[in-house]
């Protein structure tokens, strides 16, 4: 499936057709060079767009509650950005195509942990300097061969109203419902081949600034230099700042994809000659943490993924996270099984510290109390609250509670409410959270997991 969603409007599921008369690809080969543009002013960050609700969270840096694996991360600066391909330069409308690896469980270089993975927020780099709105054409690829092009997009998503007049970074937060599905390897097992193991993404602009006005993706990774295992003379193993690589050698923010490579491939919809290729002209680079001489040809890219599946049925509620326990880690919860009401196959699961008083609360509406009557934490749920008190439990010595229906402990046709129960309805939601003891500084307290939400399904 591919899933189009809009700032700005309900996310929304519908099938997009390939812009235009595309040309078709051209057999690989070596790649062309094209010039990067020096970023002209101080990158900002324009917040986190939730993509569910529809709302900005206007913060200097990220704070939503997506995550918590980082499964992909190119945001190694390297002070240039790309305006051919975007708007105002070369070959303007057209669809530049990047590379990355997310590896699953059979893959023996990198420790991937499963084949399959939700992503939660899809965050970007780019400018635009148009004194209009913004706007992006993201697609993604489970499997991709780089530098070439492909028609079939797995996930595509349009971005529209975006800040522009300068460059940014801003945070999708996909959680409650949005959430976009890419396979590990390439989706068909480890095979330790670029050409079988890779995913592709790819950006086009759709925003509303001039055919004058410079609008294109930052230029980003650099694996020569963030890698601390790199040994000049050897390929580094890159894959920094995520679940399965080392931490950068640079600053946080300096991160480069797993086995993205020096080019990409620009696929122009009016002039097929101009589809080919590309690379910024070589890269030499081999200073620890040094801006390249030639910047690296790969564009500002990360992604965060939940720790469930694709097909598990609860999504993360959009803008309301937890607060750290006692233990100094985030109480979290997730929702396995089916979201089909005919299958009433629905279980709780709910990590808190061990040996704590816990139960689950639910809702029919999602919202947000910061540490509600001297709580520790935040209740993610709105009006009508039903209590599953009847069902407390101790987390034990693994820190774990759960709540199945399997088990008959409950029902998807019986969900506790203000005063009595409901049954779930096909295209209703329903939101869950957990509330636990806890200890706090000045002594006993309580606390709450994240929020998780359930679309129902007949």
């Amino acid at each position: 499936r591919r899933a189009a969603f809009m700032l700005g409007s309900t996310a929304s599921l519908e099938f997009l057709s390939v812009v235009g008369a595309l040309a078709q690809p051209s057999p690989q080969e070596s790649p062309r060079p094209l010039k990067a543009e020096r970023i002209p002013s101080a990158i900002k960050h324009a917040g986190i767009y939730h993509m569910s609700s529809g709302t900005w969270t206007r913060t200097g840096a990220s704070v939503a509650n997506f995550g918590p694996d980082t499964i992909y991360s190119n945001t190694a600066p390297t002070g240039y950005f790309f305006a051919a391909g975007g708007n105002g330069d070369f070959a303007p409308g057209s669809i530049n195509f990047d590379e990355g690896n997310i590896p699953g469980s059979t893959n023996t270089n990198y420790a991937g942990g499963r084949d399959e993975y939700r992503v939660n927020c899809v965050s970007i780099g780019y400018c635009d300097f148009g004194t209009a709105t913004s706007g992006w054409r993201i697609s993604f690829y489970s499997s991709y061969d780089p530098c070439t092009f492909d028609a079939s997009p797995s996930e595509t998503m349009d971005f529209t109203g975006a800040p522009a007049n300068g460059c940014w970074i801003v945070d999708i937060d996909l959680t409650g419902g949005a959430e976009i599905c890419l396979a590990a390897d390439g989706g068909d097992g480890f095979d330790d081949l670029l050409d079988l193991d890779s995913f592709g993404w790819s950006w086009r602009y759709i925003g509303a600034s001039g055919f004058n006005d410079q609008a294109g993706f930052m230029v980003a990774g650099d694996p020569l230099s963030t890698d601390p295992n790199y040994v000049a003379g050897a390929p580094p193993v890159d894959g920094t700042s995520t679940i399965f690589g080392p931490a950068s050698l640079c600053s946080p923010d300096s991160a480069t994809g797993l086995q993205t490579t020096d080019e990409w491939y620009l696929e122009d919809p009016v002039t097929a000659a101009n589809s080919a290729c590309y690379f910024f002209g070589g890269y030499t680079n081999i200073n620890s943490c040094g801006g390249p001489a030639v910047p690296f040809a790969s564009w500002y890219l990360e992604l965060q993924a939940d720790t469930c599946g694709c097909f598990c049925p609860g999504g993360t509620q959009s803008g309301c996270s937890s607060n750290p326990n006692s233990t100094g880690v985030n109480s979290s919860m997730l929702i396995a099984g089916s979201a089909s009401i005919a299958s009433d196959d629905v279980t709780l699961v709910a990590l808190v510290p061990t040996n704590s008083l816990a139960f689950f609360i639910t809702s029919q509406n999602p919202g947000f109390v910061a540490t509600p009557g001297g709580s520790a934490g935040n209740l993610c749920l709105g009006a009508g609250i039903g209590r599953f008190q009847d069902l407390a439990m101790d987390s034990g010595p693994a820190g774990v509670v759960e709540l199945s229906t399997l088990l008959g402990q409950w029902s998807v046709t019986s969900i506790p409410g203000p005063s009595g129960t409901y049954a779930a309805v096909a295209g209703g939601r329903a939101y869950f959270q957990c509330w636990h003891r806890d200890v706090g500084p000045s002594g006993p307290t309580s606390n709450f997991t994240d929020g998780t939400v359930i679309t129902w399904q007949p």
